[in-house]
């Protein structure tokens, strides 16, 4: 049986398992118990959910899991939010994250640091955002939810939840992760869950839509918006108002819906060459897929010269697909392939 005193010793060791030595700690309890390992040392899923609990520092809080952030923002008050701004750090981007030797940077002393250039540089009181979403998909906290006015967007900040994205998704950039992806729509849409707003380019905007002097635009016009934020390529399809009526806002409400959080979005604006319409194929063979992707079954091919009318477009990843008029399958629309007759 286990003295009193050996227990409380392991009890206080438990803590130290996430920090990811639990063999070390495993060996020391060995010894508290006459060589029994206690059952929440060898509770795997009790270690896991040990060592992937979020963390706090510099007043901030981290994520580690979407499950941790849904659970933490159920408890949060009410503070009569309307809208969410759209936007991302453009610097720093993600070959600032990822480092060379396979690591990344922390991301509470990232959060750190941006809140001591927007205080110290920009004068503001505190951190201009409410929330970071980085390329490895953890949420970060800024300044307090119950600050209600955001420093993102002149003219369009009270009540406004301001949301940073890590990366620059302008064309060219950064292309966003998958797991960035789904905490970006997973927070979009629990904040709209939690504040009762809902999705719309009224309530949902990004700063490439404004001057700035703070007036609003509607869509992001280059050499008049302050910024092409959230970037000219934002998850593949842009940053006009009809790009994220057409594919962002519709992935908010079906997270909404049912919790899903797919990531190969429908697209139906992004420019002359991401629209729907007639394609002409300018390589001598390209495959016919079953489906939206590379690693989907070839059907068949079409050949050099041969004109296409796509009737629905799909991204995976940074690359969009359009679909046959025919049925006969999903081609690539990347531009070095196809090129829009009309």
């Amino acid at each position: 049986m286990v003295n009193n005193s050996s227990e409380v010793i392991c009890m206080k060791l438990r803590k130290y398992v996430k920090k990811g030595i639990a063999a070390i700690l495993i060996a020391i309890m060995l010894s508290c118990v006459g060589g029994r390992v206690p059952s929440y040392a060898t509770d795997n899923n009790l270690i896991q959910e040990e060592m992937t609990m979020s963390a706090t520092k510099y007043g901030f809080t981290r994520f580690d899991t979407l499950a941790e952030f849904k659970t933490w923002i159920a408890k949060q008050n009410r503070y009569g939010y309307t809208g969410i701004q759209i936007h991302h750090t453009g610097s720093p981007e993600y070959k600032n994250f990822y480092k060379s030797n396979g690591t990344h940077e922390d991301e509470l002393t990232r959060q750190y640091n941006m809140k001591n250039y927007h205080v110290r540089t920009n004068g503001w009181s505190d951190i201009a955002q409410h929330f970071t979403v980085f390329p490895n998909g953890k949420i970060v906290t800024g300044r307090p939810l119950s600050n209600t006015t955001a420093v993102g967007i002149t003219g369009w900040n009270s009540k406004k939840i301001c949301i940073e994205i890590y990366g620059n998704f302008d064309k060219g950039k950064d292309v966003m992760n998958p797991e960035q992806k789904e905490a970006v729509v997973t927070l979009y849409g629990e904040l709209c869950k939690k504040f009762g707003i809902t999705p719309s380019v009224n309530t949902i905007r990004c700063h490439a839509w404004f001057t700035s002097s703070g007036s609003y635009l509607g869509t992001y016009v280059a050499g008049k918006s302050r910024k092409t934020c959230p970037g000219t390529n934002f998850m593949g399809f842009g940053n006009s108002k009809a790009a994220i009526e057409n594919n962002f806002i519709p992935m908010i409400k079906e997270y909404i819906k049912d919790g899903s959080t797919n990531v190969e979005t429908n697209a139906t604006t992004n420019g002359s060459t991401n629209t729907v319409g007639v394609y002409r194929i300018i390589v001598d063979e390209l495959n016919v897929r079953n489906g939206a992707g590379s690693t989907y079954k070839v059907n068949t091919v079409v050949k050099k010269g041969q004109a296409y009318t796509i009737t629905e477009i799909k991204y995976n990843g940074s690359t969009p697909w359009g679909k046959l008029k025919s049925g006969a399958g999903w081609i690539s629309l990347n531009s070095k392939y196809v090129e829009k007759v009309k």
